[in-house]
């Protein structure tokens, strides 16, 4: 089972989404990026723009993300990929950044196309930041990557933010291989805010 594994075992996809508007329901994915990470490498990745169900990019998402629509026009819709995108994320644990907010639009998706739930387990990086580093005022991706030290300048993108997720992904469980928590169910219960089982989680090399 994926919630009994370590982080050395467990795949892991990155996803990242570009959308319309804030409502699964309402608006429609315009770009996707998912990276497939497992045993510290970067095993594998997609990328691909898409054509909003409402074939109208609003000119203030446009202004955000860079994204026009002359760049989609000729694209698929989300819906026509996603059985290739849901082949490549089953079987692994998702992680996102704000990930409601992407699972929303996968969740609906996947009624569309298979008719039923989505089931897949899930981190969220901006809820794990906040169990983490409290100190940090702003959770926001562009404030993470700042407080880690990373190196993030093309935001809103999905490949970049996705990218940038990664990072600081890989640095909060290096954080957390310092306390001995290793485990994927752990990692998900403290994204979720719920404690953890602190016996034999101690700092290492003291």
């Amino acid at each position: 089972m994926l919630y009994n594994l370590t982080v050395n075992e467990a795949t892991f996809v990155i996803i990242d989404l570009e959308t319309t508007g804030l409502s699964s329901h309402n608006n429609s994915v315009i770009e996707i990026a998912a990276i497939k990470y497992q045993s510290g490498m970067v095993i594998d990745k997609i990328h691909q723009l898409t054509k909003p169900r409402e074939d109208f990019i609003p000119f203030r998402v446009t202004q955000l993300t860079g994204i026009t629509n002359a760049m989609v026009i000729d694209k698929p819709y989300f819906e026509n990929i996603y059985p290739d995108v849901y082949e490549f994320i089953k079987d692994s644990i998702v992680v996102a950044h704000n990930a409601k907010f992407d699972i929303s639009f996968l969740s609906e998706i996947h009624k569309i196309v298979f008719k039923k739930n989505l089931k897949i387990p899930y981190i969220c990086t901006d809820n794990l930041a906040r169990r983490l580093f409290p100190e940090i005022r702003k959770k926001s991706l562009s404030s993470l990557t700042e407080y880690l030290g990373i190196n993030f300048q093309q935001k809103h993108r999905a490949l970049s933010d996705a990218q940038a997720t990664l990072l600081a992904f890989q640095k909060m469980l290096e954080y957390l291989q310092d306390f001995n928590v290793n485990k994927v169910l752990d990692i998900i219960k403290l994204s979720e805010g719920k404690n953890i089982n602190t016996k034999n989680k101690r700092k290492r090399y003291v």
